[in-house]
């Protein structure tokens, strides 16, 4: 009986079958740890795009504000950017950006990992009482649903990045 176990090597079933059990859980672990390092690269790429986005809604603030300035020095500020409280998205026209009242604009990215971004600045302050500085926020919002449309209590699940800084009329 013995014999039928054994092969000419000198192995047992049982200790080939320990062997096998051995290197399929090694196997499963290695393929459990490239799993989740891709999946944790995929959410570093959404992450720094959305960082990105940040900087530039920021960025295209700023290049606002010096347009303004540049056409008006003296009330250039407070006609743009200096009476502005609220939600707003950019605007592209022609060769220049502007802001529009609005909430969430929508970006979507053309590569992979594809996500759906949702850009949105806030002004606020009291441009009654100083209207040669605003305090701005850029928000980028993303997530499974990829739907900007939806209400801010129905962003469970979302993540965000957000900036804040102040701008204000600079005597050139």
């Amino acid at each position: 009986m013995r014999k039928m176990f054994r092969s000419k090597a000198g192995f047992t079933f049982v200790e080939s079958l320990i062997t096998f059990s051995i290197v399929g859980i090694f196997l499963a672990l290695t393929w459990a740890t490239v799993n989740f390092l891709i999946l944790k690269e995929n959410e570093q790429v959404v992450r720094t795009r959305a960082h990105f986005l940040v900087i530039e809604g920021m960025e295209r603030v700023k290049q606002i504000q010096a347009t303004a300035m540049n056409r008006n020095r003296e009330n250039g500020f407070r006609e743009t950017l200096g009476g502005k409280s609220g939600t707003y998205i950019l605007s592209k026209n022609e060769n220049s950006f502007t802001l529009k009242e609005g909430r969430d604009e929508k970006i979507e990215m053309n590569e992979e990992p594809y996500t759906t971004y949702c850009r949105t600045i806030d002004f606020s302050g009291e441009p009654e009482n100083n209207p040669d500085i605003r305090k701005v926020r850029v928000t980028v919002r993303w997530g499974d649903a990829g739907n900007c449309e939806q209400e801010e209590e129905d962003d469970k699940g979302k993540q965000a990045v957000s900036y804040s800084t102040y701008i204000a009329k600079t005597s050139l």
